[in-house]
């Protein structure tokens, strides 16, 4: 989709067709697909989960006593949450969300207009901080030599925000350029240079890594060094020119 959505932008940008940016309707449209496929991943997810587990309960000949054993040792340090301490803490995270969000925003102006800093370098320091706990989960997870964790955590984290996060943002960029504020100066979405190269970058970053994970890969040195460099060539290349309209 990255692959495909880079080149109509980049088909648009090299014509003389009117077409210069994403409408709302673009917007919600991809969302849709993004969500649509996320929904299908986690159905996948669950339902190979739950036939992967009643294949080891059939071959290790577990009975429903057994079970409850071992999810007993398993859960023995896990106490439930009462209803009221659940919606507690949603209503917190909601709160923080809106609080942290604006602060965010307000950081983000104060480095574009009143420093003068590059966007994508803004929006580049803004993820670091943003994924920081991934980053400790990841690291603490090679150091302990449990690399199932560290790549399910990864793979987890680049799920969701491609097909969770990314629609949702969308969906909510096509209602606030709907209703609220049509005439906002950087609405609609341009088919700028930084927005192709993003969506281009997309088709070999996931295709080496689902390549790499399809072959049993362990991302070892050289395929680190892989990844690593198609992240950087991305990187320079939109602080360098991603300003560029």
């Amino acid at each position: 989709m990255g692959l495909i959505l880079g080149l109509v932008m980049l088909t648009f940008n090299s014509s003389s067709q009117a077409k210069s940016a994403f409408g709302a309707i673009d917007l919600v449209f991809v969302s849709i697909v993004l969500l649509a496929i996320f929904a299908v991943y986690l159905y996948k997810l669950v339902s190979s989960y739950a036939e992967e587990e009643s294949e080891v309960r059939k071959n290790l000949a577990m009975s429903e006593t057994d079970v409850e054993e071992r999810l007993q040792i398993v859960y023995k340090n896990v106490n439930p949450s009462s209803f009221g301490l659940i919606t507690l803490m949603f209503l917190a995270g909601i709160f923080g969300a809106l609080a942290g969000g604006h602060q965010v925003s307000e950081f983000a102006r104060t480095m574009i207009s009143d420093l003068g800093v590059n966007p994508i370098f803004t929006a580049l320091l803004l993820a670091v901080f943003a994924g920081m706990s991934e980053y400790i989960i990841l690291w603490q997870s090679h150091r302990k030599q449990e690399y199932g964790i560290a790549l399910a955590n990864a793979f987890g984290g680049i799920t969701q925000v491609m097909f969770l996060v990314l629609p949702f943002t969308l969906l909510g960029i096509a209602f606030y350029q709907s209703f609220l504020n049509p005439a906002h100066p950087d609405l609609p979405l341009p088919f700028s240079l930084s927005n192709i190269f993003l969506l281009l970058f997309l088709f070999p970053t996931f295709y080496t890594l689902s390549s790499l994970l399809e072959e049993d890969h362990t991302l070892g040195i050289l395929d680190t060094t892989i990844m690593t460099g198609i992240f950087l060539f991305l990187i320079s290349l939109l602080v360098g020119y991603g300003a560029i309209v």
